[in-house]
């Protein structure tokens, strides 16, 4: 019993989508270290420990989810035409069901790998003190992105696989649409990431810096108001949101400066008073 095609040109389809796959994780595999150093650039050091196993635990059960999703893919019967096609088509279902199977194979791989870098992290990170935690990031910078860019392939070659399916059954008309939608969506997705990437909690360092500094600088000046929240400047209601979160980060940032005050006086003073013991008169 042979386990292969009896068409010569299906290695084609496969060849081609194998070197998508191969030229996507040549691109982007080494944005793994910079993906966790985005991550964690804003990052309170204090809890960064609970933080990562929160984020590890978060990212390892949406893979595990789209797991099941592709599993199930795998398993389900050969696709049939939901339209009526007066040519022959079996060749063409024999070639989007092979590509079907095989991207859901590499997202399941991709949701396994993903789920797996998650828990040994989770292992080694969990009995190690906030302090330890730190250094194990210092030496293991790409812990954070190497789950979180699997899972982005994984899902991304989950819907990929979901158009190949509605190409098959439901038309080219149909996933036309659907491919349309899927490019926007991946399109929106890799800004909105690209954007949360810049966020910048340091006021004036970076012009990202204002998309929330407005709120405690530019209060009444609408003008100089970020763009997102032109739309809703007659609003009284979002008003009033932005003005109460804006006197919370005034407030939080008077706190944390007569915090960091507070510390550097106790430092100095714990200084000079060293200095005061150490320095004994000289008896002659």
């Amino acid at each position: 019993m042979k386990f292969y095609s009896d068409n010569e040109d299906m290695w084609i389809p496969l060849t081609v989508t194998t070197a998508v796959v191969v030229l996507l994780e040549i691109i982007f595999r080494p944005k793994l270290r910079k993906v966790s150093l985005d991550i964690m650039e804003n990052a309170d050091l204090d809890i960064l420990k609970d933080s990562a196993k929160n984020c590890w635990t978060n990212i390892g059960v949406t893979a595990a989810l789209v797991l099941t999703v592709d599993a199930a893919m795998l398993q389900a019967d050969a696709m049939s035409p939901h339209f009526v096609s007066e040519d022959e088509i079996g060749t063409e279902l024999e070639i989007l069901q092979l590509i079907l199977d095989f991207l859901a194979g590499i997202s399941l791989v991709y949701c396994m790998h993903s789920v797996l870098s998650c828990v040994i992290a989770l292992v080694y990170v969990e009995p190690l003190s906030n302090t330890d935690a730190i250094k194990f990031f210092v030496a293991n910078p790409a812990s954070m992105g190497t789950p979180a860019l699997s899972i982005g392939f994984a899902c991304f070659y989950t819907l990929v696989a979901a158009g190949i399916w509605v190409v098959g059954t439901s038309g080219i008309y149909n996933a036309t649409a659907y491919f349309v939608l899927l490019a926007v969506i991946v399109g929106f997705t890799i800004g909105e990431t690209i954007d949360k990437a810049g966020f910048c909690p340091e006021a004036g360092r970076t012009k990202k810096s204002h998309e929330w500094q407005w709120t405690t600088e530019h209060w009444d000046d609408t003008s100089k108001w970020p763009w997102f929240a032109h739309g809703v400047h007659k609003d009284e209601k979002a008003k009033r949101i932005y003005r109460r979160m804006g006197l919370a980060i005034e407030a939080r940032m008077a706190e944390e400066a007569k915090s960091a005050s507070d510390k550097g006086s106790g430092r100095e003073n714990a200084t000079t008073k060293n200095v005061e013991i150490n320095v004994v008169p000289r008896v002659d």
